[in-house]
């Protein structure tokens, strides 16, 4: 009995294994496509003409075909028409054959810039496939700009035939400032390049804190965001600590000759809150040659605009050829002593004013006056002075284009500046080494034009958090000038000093002619403390010939300074301090109040 059971058994098994074997798949039909061919969706089937009939193989034909991307959907149906032959339906929903793409929702980049990412082709069928590359590389553009977006692909309901684009931006829906006790929020909104109902950019943002810092009138800024119900839309929080901006100082300090000053000064960098500077300033030097004083304000919101105006008035003393700098050793001349001094008072004043336009280009225009008069000449001999009193009215045109990160401490970006100054001198009295030059008595005109580029380069952080942190940069700038027409001597082109060509004296070089360039690298120690190498290269000529023991050059003739500094931020403002070798290896330390450029 038991032996009859395993027969039977055995018998089902083999029958039911021919059965399987013998079942085959006669036929596959294909519908719902219109464009993408019936071939190429058989071809990742494995439910093909000839080919056994297994049903497990539906759900895996299913999901290679959706994974073409070319459908929104599929279903397999199998049909036995024999006992031993099967067919099988393949019902597909095509997606739509793409007409055109449409992008929408972006700001930041041109639409080119856009499609150049699309990597559905069109005049094709959409295909599912290239929505997540797409997505990504749009994302991608916009986070190496500091921006962040978010891309929905799809197309559109209204009409299949368009490819809709939609970039979600991330942007600033409202900026909320706290804390402002003096300052107006006005011009805070100014300052920043952030702007409500813009694209959010980290080192945008990282720009704005370093400007709003390198203003000195907050001890601190704390910001945060505040989520919104829109999408993509955040409120940008700013809570400050104000500082106090308004100063009285009195004490000692150096003038631009190196020689030692009484100084009684008072400043104010935000002024009424306007983010206006007003400053008066007295100076007496040790040497007895009289007071100094200005008066300088500058409003850089002038009525609200973009507008800037400076008005300046003073009556100053200009030292010639007496600063021999700090523990200096004396090179190329100027061995001259305080018996053998004379000066300048030029007492005047001007306006100038100065519009920005497309946020990077600015033009401006202005004028000054001053009456020029040589003072304190009991101690020179005839031919150890040079005197041209007289009047000079200056007019100045110039156009600017600025792409620095930040103006007052710049890691990037660059600047050009070109200056025309057409002036009218009315020179009344020569004497002393220009005694001898008669052609410059009575009114002369001359013109005045200077091209400046400044460059700055540095590794941008990958951390968009760290963009406003200091970093090292390298510096350059260029300097160009000339001058057409008549000019008194001091109206030339100087060269030598902290400004120009360092490990010189002062105003070492002269002529109408002058160029003047400058390699620096700067290394941040602290915020504000740093380090810097420095080579300067450049010289002037063509102008009055060789006074005192200043050799001078009728032909384009170049030197070499070079060395070390430190800058520092104080309260006050900028400090620099460098150490410059000339081209024999004789040094000279330069101090000046503003830092470099």
């Amino acid at each position: 009995m038991r032996k009859g059971l395993l027969a039977l058994y055995a018998q089902i098994i083999i029958c039911s294994a021919a059965s399987a074997q013998s079942a085959i798949i006669k036929e596959v039909l294909i519908n719902g496509n219109k464009n993408i061919s019936k071939d190429a969706i058989i071809a990742v089937m494995r439910m093909q003409q000839g080919r056994p009939y297994i049903d497990s193989d539906r759900a895996r034909d299913r999901d290679a075909i959706l994974e073409l991307g070319f459908f929104k959907d599929a279903d397999i149906i199998p049909r036995q028409i024999n006992d031993t032959d099967w067919q099988v339906m393949v019902e597909v929903r095509e997606n739509p054959m793409i007409k055109e793409i449409r992008v929408a929702g972006g700001t930041v980049f041109k639409l080119d810039e856009i499609l150049k990412l699309v990597k559905q082709p069109a005049n094709e069928v959409f295909n599912l496939r290239n929505i997540v590359p797409t997505a990504n590389a749009i994302r991608d553009l916009y986070q190496k700009r500091g921006y962040f977006a978010e891309a929905e692909i799809a197309p559109l309901d209204s009409a299949p035939e368009t490819l809709n684009i939609q970039i979600i931006e991330r942007t600033v829906n409202e900026i909320k400032l706290t804390n402002l006790n003096r300052t107006r929020p006005s011009v805070i909104r100014r300052i920043m390049k952030t702007k409500p109902g813009t694209a959010f950019n980290e080192l945008t943002w990282a720009n704005d804190r370093r400007r709003l810092e390198s203003t000195l009138w907050f001890k601190s800024i704390d910001a945060s965001s505040e989520a919104t119900q829109d999408l993509g839309k955040f409120n940008l929080l700013m809570d400050f600590r104000e500082d106090k901006t308004a100063q009285i100082g009195f004490g000692a300090a150096l003038d631009p000759t190196s020689k030692l000053a009484g100084s009684i000064r008072y400043s104010d960098s935000n002024f009424r809150g306007a983010g206006q500077t007003l400053s008066f300033n007295l100076q007496q030097d040790t040497a007895g040659t009289g007071v100094s004083s200005f008066i300088d304000f500058v409003d850089p919101y002038f009525k609200n605009s973009d507008t800037s105006l400076s008005v300046r008035a003073y009556s100053r003393i200009l030292n010639y050829f007496a600063g021999s700098g700090i523990g200096s050793s004396q090179s190329g001349g100027g061995n001259n002593t305080t018996d053998k001094r004379f000066d300048e008072r030029r007492t005047g004043g001007g306006v100038s004013i100065s519009r920005t336009a497309k946020d990077i280009y600015s033009f401006g225009y202005g004028v000054n006056y001053e009456a020029i008069n040589t003072i304190n000449l009991r101690n020179t001999s005839p031919d150890d002075y040079i005197q041209q009193d007289g009047s000079l009215l200056t007019f100045n045109l110039s156009g600017v284009r600025d792409r620095r990160d930040v103006p007052l401490s710049p890691s990037e970006g660059d600047f050009v500046k070109l200056s025309i100054e057409p002036a009218l001198a009315n020179i009344t009295k020569v004497g002393g080494s220009v005694g001898g030059n008669q052609s410059v008595l009575g009114k002369n005109n001359f013109v005045r034009t200077n091209l400046e580029y400044k460059a700055f380069f540095s590794r941008r952080p990958t951390d968009p958090k760290k963009f406003a942190d200091p970093r090292k940069v390298l510096a350059v700038r260029a300097k160009l000038g000339f001058i057409k027409g008549t000019s008194p001597f001091f109206e030339q082109i100087f060269v030598g000093g902290s400004d120009s060509l360092r490990g010189y004296a002062d105003q070492r070089f002269w002529g109408n002619r002058s160029f003047v360039s400058t390699v620096e690298y700067r290394v941040p120690i602290q915020k504000s403390f740093s380090i810097i190498g420095f080579t300067d290269y450049g010289g002037a000529w063509g102008g009055y010939g060789t006074i005192k023991d200043f050799t001078q050059s009728s032909s384009m003739k170049f030197h070499l300074g070079y060395g070390l500094g430190a800058a520092f931020v104080t309260p006050l403002g900028p400090i620099r301090i460098d150490l410059g070798f000339d081209d024999k290896g004789k040094n000279r330390t330069h101090f000046s109040i503003g830092g470099s450029f």
